[in-house]
């Protein structure tokens, strides 16, 4: 901290002539040593304030972002726009790693559908917002996904698909079959 900027900055502020003036007013008491010492540090001090600024700022933005996410619910979140009613949509039920997009619905927020959803292909372009998935939150939620099996009806089918997916360790919500004049079975899970 001694350079010589900082030590002529102390000899100005006390209005000295040379640093031997300096030394002798220190030594006689009549300017003390930590007046001269928080005189050259000033400038240091200033450096370590912004700095701290703009650490606090930079934490105060991605506590914001944070909270913003956390506070969609949905796992999906609308870049640049806060509190949104976000809901995904049931006729496409879009899970993480789907294509997505928002539609502005008239008095419920904004609707989630996959990009292929046949809901959404003709509607309005305008009423079409980008949306995407909150990676952060989608690796703590679960997101229920409806499946279509079908096989050769047999005795115990049902019975042998619920024990795959029951090896797998996943909850299944619902369940419904049913079998055709050709034999063949068609269950859906909902997991």
């Amino acid at each position: 901290m001694l350079t010589e900027e900082n030590i002529q900055l102390a000899l100005d502020r006390f209005h000295f002539n040379n640093e031997e003036d300096l030394y002798a007013a220190v030594g006689y008491q009549g300017v003390t040593a930590q007046q001269v010492a928080n005189r050259i540090t000033e400038k240091l001090r200033q450096q370590e304030k912004a700095t701290d600024l703009e650490n606090t700022i930079k934490e105060v933005q991605q506590e914001v972002e944070n909270r913003r996410r956390r506070s969609s619910g949905s796992g999906v979140f609308v870049k640049g726009v806060d509190n949104l009613l976000i809901r995904l949509s049931k006729c496409c039920n879009p899970v993480p790693g789907d294509d997505i997009v928002g539609f502005i619905t008239r008095g419920r927020g904004v609707s989630v559908h996959r990009t292929d959803c046949p809901n959404i292909v003709n509607e309005d372009e305008t009423r079409l917002i980008e949306v995407e998935w909150d990676q952060q939150q989608n690796n703590q939620k679960s997101y229920s996904v409806d499946l279509e099996i079908s096989g050769f009806d047999r005795s115990g089918l049902l019975n042998e698909i619920l024990q795959v997916v029951n090896e797998t360790n996943t909850s299944i919500t619902a369940v419904n079959g049913k079998s055709d004049r050709n034999k063949m079975a068609t269950i859906h899970l909902t997991i």
